[in-house]
């Protein structure tokens, strides 16, 4: 069964080039979805050489696992089970990041704020990117 692209893959897709890897590593909250998902942590790991980090999560196992990075905001699988990663928008603190993947498969809203509340400019923000990339926003749903 292939899974369903939430995605126009006639538009571009691109990568923020305000990503910084040092700022992304750590845990994040899955806090909205174009799938359903539960609201689950997402941890970026450094591992080994400085360009290569892990993906840890039980929610989604078709991200979890190794990468390399691409250019700034694209991390590419060591494996071929995992599609390419893109980091499509961070806002300036890195507390909510909007990713996905190329085939538009998987789009998530993650979020590091600690009571589950994005704020409503970021949600804003986040809606417009995936817009802009040619996501159908009105599948985007907050996580249970």
């Amino acid at each position: 069964v292939q899974p369903t692209a939430y995605r126009d893959l006639s538009k571009p897709i691109g990568a923020t080039t305000r990503f910084d890897a040092d700022r992304f590593y750590g845990q994040w909250t899955i806090t909205a979805s174009f799938t359903p998902q539960q609201e689950a942590p997402v941890t970026f790991v450094q591992v080994g050489e400085a360009d290569r980090l892990q993906v840890l999560t039980d929610e989604i196992p078709r991200i979890a696992g190794l990468y390399r990075q691409g250019v700034p905001g694209e991390l590419i699988p060591l494996s071929g089970q995992q599609e390419t990663l893109v980091v499509m928008w961070v806002d300036d603190d890195f507390r909510t990041a909007a990713i996905g993947t190329v085939s538009g498969t998987i789009g998530l809203v993650l979020d590091r704020d600690r009571d589950g509340e994005t704020p409503a400019d970021r949600v804003v923000a986040v809606r417009d990117v995936f817009d802009f990339y040619g996501w159908d926003t009105s599948q985007l749903k907050r996580t249970n």
